[in-house]
């Protein structure tokens, strides 16, 4: 419409301007009527043969923009659909006024395993194979939900030999404007190999998790096993060795309960501290049957990996045992206080202390001379954790204070 405008409109302004150009030269050079009879006809042929020339060349030139516009089209047209048969997702733009599909891939017809004629025919058949379990939330999507975007909804295809396909499809609403041309357009992407692939994933990982669970709940009896043989040991040895086997007993009894809390848990990468270190707790105050003090817990949830919990339920041992031994020979309100949690660098802090008889005065941290100390130091060092600060008067208790940095950067767990 727009060429024929302008070609008229060029036109008009032309005949215009020489009809009344012409006609005023004419009537100011001839005076005479037949004179200017002849004159008038020579003109009116002559703006014929003029005006024939700038009409052709004016449809020519657009007859060249057009012809060049469709070639651009063609060109669009040609590449969008080699695109389309490319594509590995399937695509299907589906009118909204008409309720027919405009627009199909290939691809769909290879993910439904049929025509993309029979789709066209009858797009029914996209439902037909849907899963029983995915059929009433897609046709609801499909038939009344098509004005809506949706994005990554995932269903599956079940087809009459008992094969499942996973499908993750994009859908969108075109708005053009005019309400006879709004489309709703599927991009539709067959997923199967990769649900295929997170489902052996998936039994892989649980069958590693079986075996890792057996080999907790092994290493857990082995030391069982262990801890029987040093009791029996203990019940006929003299009182100084049976306290070293004592002693031992509560290290591997923390170590066989950082496997105890791992395979009785679901997560086997790491353990509650709250609830382990409450068990150690109670575990060593049954060993030493010192029912007489009491001991306050102010544990932090956190998870703890197994190269953490097996160096600090030691350290815990050791300083609980000391106390459990010495620092109460006479016990009246014996108190023992256990406090973890991260501080505000993010880092781990344990504060032990007891309100017992305290260290010797004679103590010096740099000439360790009891097993005790010697492991809870040097397990410190192990953790890449620095001791903060040892406090101990003479009848007025001992306190310990370590920091370790914060391996796993976790929310508190419950």
């Amino acid at each position: 419409m727009k060429p024929a405008i302008r070609v008229s409109l060029i036109y008009f302004v032309l005949g215009f301007v020489w009809i009344y150009l012409s006609d005023h030269a004419l009537a100011s050079f001839l005076k005479e009527s037949e004179d200017l009879r002849v004159a008038q006809s020579y003109k009116g042929w002559f703006f014929v043969t003029l005006s024939s020339f700038i009409i052709f060349f004016l449809l020519l030139s657009e007859f060249r923009v057009q012809f060049k516009f469709q070639k651009e089209k063609e060109d669009s047209d040609h590449l969008y659909r080699n695109i389309l048969e490319q594509i590995q997702d399937s695509v299907i733009v589906f009118n909204l006024n008409t309720w027919k599909i405009e627009l199909i891939s290939k691809q769909t017809a290879n993910f439904y395993e049929t025509s993309v004629t029979a789709i066209v025919d009858n797009p029914y058949l996209l439902i037909e194979r849907l899963h029983p379990e995915d059929k009433d939330r897609m046709v609801d999507m499909w038939t009344n939900r098509l004005r809506e975007n949706h994005s990554s909804v995932l269903y599956r295809l079940l087809f009459p030999d008992g094969r499942v396909k996973w499908a993750l499809e994009n859908r969108l609403f075109y708005d053009s404007g005019s309400e006879m041309q709004n489309r709703a357009i599927s991009l539709t992407t067959d997923i199967t190999d990769y649900m295929q692939n997170q489902e052996k994933l998936e039994k892989s990982l649980k069958e590693n998790e079986v075996l890792l669970t057996e080999v907790h709940h092994r290493v857990k009896n082995n030391l069982a096993v262990i801890i029987s043989f040093l009791q029996l040991q203990s019940y006929s040895a003299p009182p100084d060795a049976a306290a070293i086997l004592d002693q031992s007993i509560a290290r591997i009894r923390a170590i066989a309960l950082v496997h105890e809390k791992l395979y009785s848990s679901k997560n086997l990468s790491g353990l509650n501290s709250k609830m382990y270190i409450e068990s150690l707790v109670e575990n060593i105050k049954l060993m030493y049957m010192r029912m007489d003090i009491r001991i306050h817990l102010n544990i932090e949830p956190r998870e703890l990996d197994l190269t953490s919990a097996i160096p600090l339920g030691l350290m815990l041992t050791e300083l609980l045992t000391n106390s459990f031994r010495h620092a109460f020979p006479n016990p009246q309100e014996a108190v023992i206080s256990v406090d973890f949690r991260i501080n505000d660098n993010d880092k781990i802090e344990l504060i032990y202390k007891d309100n017992g008889v305290g260290l010797p005065t004679s103590f010096d941290r740099k000439r360790i001379d009891t097993v005790g100390l010697s492991v809870i130091f040097s397990l410190s060092s192990q953790m890449m954790g620095r001791e903060i600060e040892v406090l101990s008067k003479p009848g007025e208790g001992v306190l310990f204070h370590f920091e370790f940095p914060n391996y796993k950067d976790k929310k508190g767990i419950s």
